[in-house]
């Protein structure tokens, strides 16, 4: 017999032994395999800005930052709302535009200030509190001026309604929201928003 034949005679010999010798070991159950694909990230919004505060992967994608409790520092939250269709303020946002809209008050101004009230200090609708200081506004905006007693301005009731419709047509350097002229708000929404800041003297 050769070296290797020898070899292997042993082996099977010592195997025997041990097999007889021991008894079977029970191998423990290999888990179920499980596969995790992997999911699609999903797509940024077509023409919103790269620097824009969303994450395609977030509950409603539109995020924003709200401070921490008790602490001078901010942390990022989930928006109640998908935003991305509304335009940014980013000079990366290409997206269209509509130009200006002169808007010219059909008739009498027909408002109801209560409405108008609702939906100046809804943050789903006008928000107008978010840039400006309202009646009963606990954290008032201060990017815009002061809305209190407006009526004292003297403004006419085409002139507010012209402001809140598009104010750009006023003036072309307005950071003042197009209302109207995107939809926002219908006609009749500016219409209350009109009479509610006409009725704070």
């Amino acid at each position: 017999m050769n070296r290797v034949l020898i070899g292997s005679a042993a082996a099977l010999i010592l195997q025997a032994c041990a097999t007889q010798s021991e008894p079977p070991r029970a191998e423990a159950p290999k888990p179920a395999a499980t596969t995790t694909a992997a999911a699609e990230p999903k797509p940024w919004p077509a023409g919103l800005p790269a620097d824009a505060l969303y994450d395609p992967n977030a509950k409603n994608g539109t995020i924003f930052y709200v401070p921490t409790t008790d602490t001078a520092t901010l942390k990022q939250a989930d928006h109640p709302r998908d935003l991305s269709r509304w335009l940014t303020r980013s000079h990366l946002d290409t997206r269209g535009v509509p130009p200006p809209v002169k808007k010219t008050l059909d008739g009498p101004l027909n408002g109801n200030p209560e409405e108008g009230k609702k939906i100046a200090m809804n943050t789903g609708a006008g928000n107008c509190w978010a840039c400006h200081a309202l009646p009963g506004d606990a954290q008032p905006g201060n990017q815009g001026p002061s809305l209190i007693d407006f009526a004292k301005r003297g403004m006419s009731d085409e002139e507010v309604y012209q402001t809140i419709y598009d104010r750009r047509s006023v003036n072309p350097m307005t950071a003042m929201p197009p209302f109207g002229a995107l939809g926002t708000l219908s006609d009749q929404q500016v219409r209350d928003i009109a009479a509610f800041l006409q009725s704070l003297k």
